[in-house]
């Protein structure tokens, strides 16, 4: 859209009101001597508004000393107009209290005008409708005085998404594997009986240990044998009783596994007083209140023998209820289970991801670039294990997507399950991505990981607060806010070897700012390369209206 400019252009409705008015006639055609300017010519935007500064300069000899003039900056684009804050401005016999133009001398003003943002006018003109008034008359327009072109939204550049938090996952290549079972005594006795060898839970010990030592991946670590006392005697003694556990058990059961090729461990651990508080905690005994008081006042294993024995009554049922199930070895198996490579994770994602456990989908997601298909693991892992991490990180790969408002489901989702940072931020960094900055705030404000850190600095970049923001942003958003700033090194420095197309762009305004048509070109060739959607938004960009139009632009 372009405007032709229109100085001293008069209205062809009051042309004879004109003619037969001396104070009309005069301004009207003295106007291509009024000086008006914008500072900056190309409009930024800043927060949510736009601002320049206007100055107008009247010559010495042209202000009528009983005219009124208005002069109101507009913004004109095809689909509208937005008008400012007119400014009055009055000759010398004017009884009015505006600013006074000297007829003798002239004169000027500055005017701040601000106009709130629409993003229709990125291509408008800035113009000033100068009207004047005789005396009691009507305000009639005498010229049109375009003073800028366009606006610039380079801080609308920033990435919103990121500092998007990912919330982890637990995978782990290797995983240990254990089963366990209790190899019981007789009371004082480290006698292995056939009975207590021959039981369920040491037979399925046995198949643990076969099964895993010829499983695929799986490497058997050995049996441990876990020797211990009841603590209803003395301390030496157990000690002793629960050593001699200890090597009865190990060979014992080394003997049942003689044809499996793994280590056998024995170690002895005394009076087993926590399996006690276990089994008294668990039970229905009467006065278990008491006991456990007891273990909780006496850390001596010799006052806590003596003050249950004291109680004897209630010693009667531990004898008969808890005691005999710490004469034990504890026979433990374990192997390390090594999973699946990254490759496999990969491959098993596209072929058959429900075969993935959630862990295992969450991780596969980290080992892929493509946010199209970290969103599609995320997604196959909500909907079969319905977890908010899935969900979480689900939003994050759509919002990186640009899918703000699916993003904002997930999210949403997530926090209706659990309560986290992670999702606080994120929620707070789509309101942002969707204009609802006090909605941000809310999210963001009483959280301070790294990641919320650098979303209220972009808050600051929003509001037009850039020094702000320079304080809390790094990489390409720092550049952003420096080149808002109007720090055009410092924007360059920000940048470093970013090599995305948003980068690119970013360094075709640094160019065209520094007076560089031709490498503004040569970057915006660049970031063309590797987005088909860069010279679409070239063409809807003020920073570029210089080219709009130039063979070297339209060869992009």
């Amino acid at each position: 859209m372009k405007r032709l400019v229109k100085v001293g252009a008069i209205l062809t409705v009051m042309a004879l009101t004109l003619s037969s008015c001396n104070c009309y006639n005069k301004m009207t055609k003295a106007i291509d001597d009024v000086k008006a300017s914008a500072n900056p010519e190309l409009l930024s935007l800043k927060g949510s508004t736009v601002n320049t500064d206007v100055t107008v300069n009247f010559p010495a000899k042209y202000f009528h000393k009983k005219a009124v003039m208005r002069v109101t900056p507009v913004l004109v684009f095809d689909e509208g107009e937005i008008a400012g804050t007119p400014k009055y401005l009055q000759g010398e016999k004017v009884k009015d209290n505006y600013t006074v133009i000297s007829r003798s001398f002239g004169g000027s003003y500055t005017q701040a005008v601000t106009f709130p943002y629409d993003p229709r006018a990125d291509l408008s003109t800035m113009e000033l409708r100068i009207e004047v008034k005789c005396k009691s008359g009507d305000f009639v327009r005498i010229a049109t005085i375009p003073v800028a072109q366009g606006i610039s939204t380079v801080q609308n550049s920033a990435d919103w998404t990121a500092y998007l938090s990912i919330m982890p996952d637990n995978f782990k290549r290797v995983t240990t594997v254990s089963e366990s079972a209790d190899l019981m005594y007789l009371i004082n006795s480290a006698q292995v009986r056939p009975t207590a060898l021959n039981a369920e839970d040491i037979k399925l010990l046995e198949d643990f240990v076969r099964t895993q030592k010829e499983a695929e991946r799986t490497e058997l670590e050995g049996v441990q044998a876990k020797g211990y006392a009841s603590p209803d005697g003395p301390v030496k003694f157990n000690d002793e009783l629960s050593r001699n556990r200890s090597n009865t058990g190990k060979e014992a059961i080394s003997k049942k596994l003689s044809d499996v090729n793994t280590t056998f461990d024995a170690a002895a651990y005394g009076e087993d007083w926590d399996g006690f508080k276990k089994l008294v905690e668990e039970s229905n005994i009467p006065d278990k209140n008491l006991i456990l008081q007891v273990l909780s006042m006496h850390s001596s294993s010799v006052q806590r023998d003596q003050e249950i024995h004291n109680m004897s009554q209630v010693f009667e049922v531990l004898k008969r209820d808890i005691l005999p199930q710490l004469r034990r070895t504890q026979l433990v198996a374990t192997a390390n289970v090594t999973g699946k490579t990254d490759e496999e994770l990969v491959a098993a994602t596209k072929s058959n991801i429900n075969s993935l456990s959630l862990e295992e989908m969450l991780f596969a997601a980290t080992l892929v670039d493509d946010n199209a298909d970290k969103a599609r693991i995320y997604k196959a892992a909500a909907d079969q294990y319905n977890d908010p991490r899935a969900y979480n990180n689900y939003g994050v790969a759509l919002a990186k997507q640009g899918n703000y408002e699916d993003a904002k489901r997930q999210f949403e989702r997530a926090a209706g399950m659990q309560s986290a940072p992670e999702i606080s931020n994120n929620l707070g960094a789509i309101a942002l991505a969707q204009g609802n900055i006090d909605e941000a705030k809310r999210y963001l404000s009483a959280l301070n990981s790294t990641d919320a850190q650098a979303n209220k600095a972009l808050v600051a970049l929003a509001e037009g607060d850039y020094s702000t923001a320079v304080r809390g942003l790094k990489g390409y958003n720092l550049a952003v806010a420096e080149l808002c700033n109007g720090n055009l090194s410092a924007a360059k420095t920000a940048l470093g070897n970013y090599n995305c197309p948003c980068a690119d762009y970013l360094r075709a305004q640094i160019a065209m700012r520094e007076g560089d048509s031709t490498g503004a070109i040569a970057n915006l060739r660049n970031a063309s390369s590797k987005c088909d959607k860069v010279k679409a938004r070239a063409a809807r960009d003020a920073e570029f209206r210089r080219l709009h139009g130039t063979p070297e632009f339209d060869a992009i």
